[in-house]
């Protein structure tokens, strides 16, 4: 038996509620408003989570999915990959790659650190944060986050100082 579609919230309606949460946390800290916005990149058109009505800061989120094992799969990381080097490609003063779960923001935090500098080095100029939406990777519950985030446990430049 299907359970009544009212009841029922799309991941699209998921991800778009917590887009609007983020921006009310954003307009909070920043003073500025955000809104989704599509940008025209060469010949191809991009979505911008957020972006300030300024286009001083631009924002992608990335949303955690039911994984295996609590870990990141191959696909997300590189699903945040691609995040990252269309937030490196924009013209912003500030740009945010915003994570809604910690455990998945500390994964890749983690993992980022040991990759090749090739792959390390594409998160430079782009602040890592979290912002409270969800507890677990398979956690669909929503609770209304604190109106703060945490931006990058460490700097990535001491990383590589300290491997040299």
């Amino acid at each position: 038996m299907k359970k009544d579609r009212i009841f029922q919230e799309t991941l699209q309606e998921k991800n778009q509620r917590q887009k609007t949460v983020i921006a009310r946390i954003l307009k909070c800290k920043f003073k500025k408003e955000f809104k989704s916005v599509r940008i025209l990149l060469g010949e191809q058109f991009f979505v911008v989570d957020l972006m300030s009505n300024d286009d001083k800061i631009t924002v992608k989120i990335i949303n955690p999915r039911r994984t295996s094992h609590g870990k990141i799969s191959p696909g997300k990381f590189q699903h945040i990959l691609s995040a990252i080097l269309l937030l490196s490609a924009i013209d912003s003063e500030r740009k945010l790659l915003i994570f809604t779960n910690k455990m998945m923001y500390q994964k890749f935090y983690r993992i980022i650190k040991t990759m090749p500098s090739l792959i390390r080095d594409t998160i430079q100029g782009i602040e890592i944060a979290w912002i409270p939406l969800s507890n677990e990777f398979d956690n669909d519950e929503y609770s209304e986050p604190r109106t703060d985030f945490k931006i990058n446990e460490g700097s990535l430049n001491q990383i590589r100082e300290n491997k040299k």
